[in-house]
């Protein structure tokens, strides 16, 4: 019975340690890298020649302590990249959505504040407002021009022109003018060189301005509200987590530009991406998640637990099976008689 508890301890030990090894490569690849196989191998002999050594000084009696200090040393990095390794399983999924969904917020919240507060810009302001004028006056004098009735300008027509070049600023570039009872193809071919004209004079003004920079930017914040919408979209299109740097990224950029067109008392200040959240996979983020952040406390309980029995186990096997009064066999004392009675002195 003896050899079978021994021989059963043994490939318990055996197969504890492979169990643990393949879990610890698992935790330490994206951390040790190319280093991760020797480092394995070295965690698992040290456990494994600490373990057998920690029961063979228990059967022969002798102090144990350092042997357990060094298993103890490997077991930590051994049990913590297993953690790693079963947490970043467990959890990978949800915290991926987490943090995408998290940091999307974020940085919508970034550039919702900065679109408001170009758009509230004097120059943007003047811009629009003086687009809508042009544009109201244009269609009145196109309503104008098309009075089947009276079809061509006429005195109406020229105030709604002066109107327009009072908005413009300037005179429009000399054209004929068809007067009232042209044809309307005349009339309507004329409107659409004068319509042409005047946005370009438009346009041309606002080049003076910081309009157009600003209308580019929140041209811009609009195409990356558009692409960061919501999780699922990122998730699907944008690589989960590699989406975090692309929007750290633009966030910088948008911010950056803004500043330089905003007055000094309306500057923006972006909320920071940082684009290495929710990196399970890695020792120090998976410990950070479970521990400190802790999403799921059941999920870092069990795999705590299963990150730690497989080191544990053979060790409190060792315990349990080696030292004093336990598989060694019992020492006959007092005196020793052989047959009939006799005391045996020696053998």
């Amino acid at each position: 019975m003896p050899f079978f508890i021994v021989l059963a301890y043994v490939v318990i030990l055996v197969l504890g340690v492979s169990i643990s090894g393949y879990l610890s490569y698992g935790g330490l690849l994206r951390t040790a890298g190319e280093i991760t196989i020797p480092l394995v191998v070295l965690l698992m002999l040290i456990i494994l020649v600490m373990d057998a050594t920690i029961s063979y000084f228990r059967s022969q009696e002798r102090k144990f302590l350092l042997p357990l200090f060094i298993w103890g040393v490997a077991a930590f990095f051994s049990i913590a990249s297993n953690f790693n390794f079963l947490y970043s399983n467990f959890m990978r999924d949800d915290v991926t959505r987490h943090t995408v969904s998290e940091q999307i917020a974020v940085f919508r919240d970034n550039l919702v504040e900065t679109r408001r507060a170009l758009s509230s810009t004097d120059a943007l302001i003047f811009a629009n407002q003086t687009r809508a004028d042009l544009a109201v006056e244009l269609k009145n004098l196109y309503n104008q021009i098309n009075d089947p009735l009276r079809p061509g300008c006429g005195v109406e027509c020229r105030s709604h022109m002066d109107r327009i070049e009072n908005i413009l600023g300037r005179a429009i570039t000399n054209m004929a003018v068809p007067q009232v009872g042209s044809e309307m193809a005349v009339v309507n071919a004329w409107y659409g060189r004068y319509r042409a004209a005047a946005e370009e004079i438009f346009e041309t003004s606002l080049s003076t301005t910081q309009a157009p920079q600003i209308q580019n930017i929140i041209r811009r914040i609009d195409a990356a509200l558009l692409d960061f919408s919501n999780t699922d979209r990122v998730l699907a299109t944008k690589g989960g987590l590699d989406a975090l740097a692309d929007m750290s990224a633009q966030s910088l950029d948008i911010e950056r530009e803004a500043n330089s067109l905003l007055p000094d008392n309306s500057r923006v200040s972006h909320t920071r991406i940082n684009p290495s959240l929710g990196r399970l996979g890695e020792i120090v983020y998976a410990f950070q998640n479970g521990f400190g952040e802790m999403p799921n406390p059941l999920a870092t309980v069990v795999s705590l637990v299963l990150a730690s029995v497989v080191d544990v186990l053979p060790l409190l096997l060792s315990f349990a099976l080696f030292g004093k009064g336990r598989l060694e066999k019992p020492v006959k004392t007092g005196t020793q008689r052989g047959g009939g009675g006799r005391r045996v002195i020696g053998d």
